[in-house]
């Protein structure tokens, strides 16, 4: 949204505010030259001139809001307690107005509940008990101390017949009012209400559906990256049992050549499956359970080994053995991904190192590769981006977002010699 509900809030009482003072100073004017009924002009019109000013800084304070509308999270938002002291003014300066024009006897007292109206629709209950606790007050103080309007007519006597009709016709029209200013503007304030429940409701599920997108989407990824060296070498393996058998000298070599062969078919069924299973919504990839550090990333450092034999993995975890952390087979497949690009790079040193921090643990990834260009570390992490001939590099990207959905952080710079390091700092799992 460009401005909080608040804000809003604070613009339809800036334009109540004008119209009130409009309609002040009409009846003032009307009762005093039209009804011939004489007031305090001179003090009433010093709380009326209070009251422009008062709103003469709220414009001001509107404008600069607006102003500042780019950060929908801005410090200049309007918060609950502004939207109270304001609704507060409104009482007490309404509370002074009719001190001066007939107290409690006034039949323009029942705007008292027009404030208090806003408050319960659009602030929590302390502020609606507490404004009217204000308002009880004022209209209690205004049943014993005010200023008698010059009409024969007051609360404790008795006055003329037409006195009395003038009354009347005097609460109907603040009935008229008060029901129509209720109406329009009480409505517009809760329409802005539910507009944004809805707008936050709409706004979750499409958070939902985007960490769902992000779940597949990662597996999709690292499903391909992991069925491309299986096939590859698959092809490779066919190739020379082909070769062995048009040459039978070695049938040990086949055996062997086949077993490779079987082995490389399972990881591509492993990954069809865990795959197959995400689309059916079975698969543990949308759920997680807390695991001691040490082992979960020992366990993912032996399936690297396993898919990498000829790969020098060296893995040390200097955390304490109750530390845990809320895994799952996304952050698994991201970290694999991640892993396999520095022994892809650097097949003959990886060094994988676990740190603890603060309420979170460090993993620092270094390899002795080439390193990544200046436009692959502007660009990684942002969009798909490869360096890979057959790459997309959609995978790396998915890693990250899923790392960034779990308030993680990654970061990959370049060493001063050669190489990469990587560094991703995950949260803790929170025990019980």
């Amino acid at each position: 949204m460009s401005e909080s509900a608040n804000n809003t809030h604070l613009t339809r009482l800036f334009r109540l505010r004008i119209l009130a003072i409009l309609g002040q100073v009409s009846a003032i004017l009307f009762t005093q030259y039209v009804l011939d009924i004489p007031l305090p002009l001179l003090k009433v019109a010093i709380i009326i001139l209070c009251i422009i000013i008062f709103n003469i800084y709220v414009g001001f304070r509107l404008t600069h809001i607006h102003g500042k509308s780019t950060n929908t999270n801005s410090v200049h938002d309007v918060t609950k307690n502004e939207i109270f002291l304001h609704l507060s003014f409104d009482v007490i300066t309404l509370g002074l107005l009719l001190y001066f024009t007939g107290g409690a006897s006034n039949p323009f007292v029942l705007l008292f509940l027009f404030p208090l109206t806003i408050t319960v629709t659009i602030l929590p209950v302390r502020y609606a008990w507490l404004l009217a606790a204000i308002t009880v007050i004022s209209y209690s103080l205004l049943m014993f101390y005010y200023l008698p309007l010059p009409i024969g007519h007051n609360m404790h006597g008795h006055g003329d017949s037409s006195a009395y009709d003038l009354h009347l016709m005097g609460m109907w029209m603040a009935f008229i009012l008060n029901a129509c200013l209720i109406t329009y503007y009480v409505y517009g304030m809760s329409s802005t209400i539910r507009k944004q429940q809805l707008q936050l409701i709409e706004a979750r599920e499409q958070s939902i559906r985007d960490e769902q997108l992000v779940i597949l989407g990662t597996l999709a990824a690292s499903t391909a990256h992991e069925l491309g060296t299986p096939l590859g070498t698959m092809s490779l393996l066919v190739d020379e049992i082909k070769t062995e058998i048009e040459q039978s000298e070695n049938k040990l070599t086949i055996l062997e050549d086949l077993s490779k062969l079987r082995n490389q078919i399972g990881r591509c069924k492993t990954s069809l499956s865990d795959l197959s299973a995400s689309v059916g919504a079975s698969s543990d990839l949308f759920g997680g359970k807390q695991q001691p550090v040490c082992d979960y990333l020992q366990q993912i450092v032996a399936e690297l080994k396993h898919s990498h034999p000829a790969a020098k993995i060296n893995f040390r975890c200097e955390l304490k053995t109750d530390t845990t952390l809320f895994t799952d087979r996304t952050l698994s497949l991201s970290l694999i991904n991640i892993i396999e690009n520095s022994i892809e790079a650097s097949p003959e040193f990886v060094d994988i190192t676990i740190n603890n921090k603060v309420n979170s643990i460090e993993i620092i990834i270094i390899d002795k590769g080439p390193g990544l260009s200046e436009e692959a570390l502007q660009k990684i992490g942002q969009q798909p981006y490869s360096e890979k001939k057959p790459g997309l590099g959609l995978g790396l990207y998915l890693a990250y977002a899923a790392i960034r959905r779990r308030n993680g952080i990654i970061n990959q710079q370049n060493k001063q010699d050669a190489g990469c390091i990587t560094t991703i700092v995950l949260p803790l799992a929170i025990p019980g």
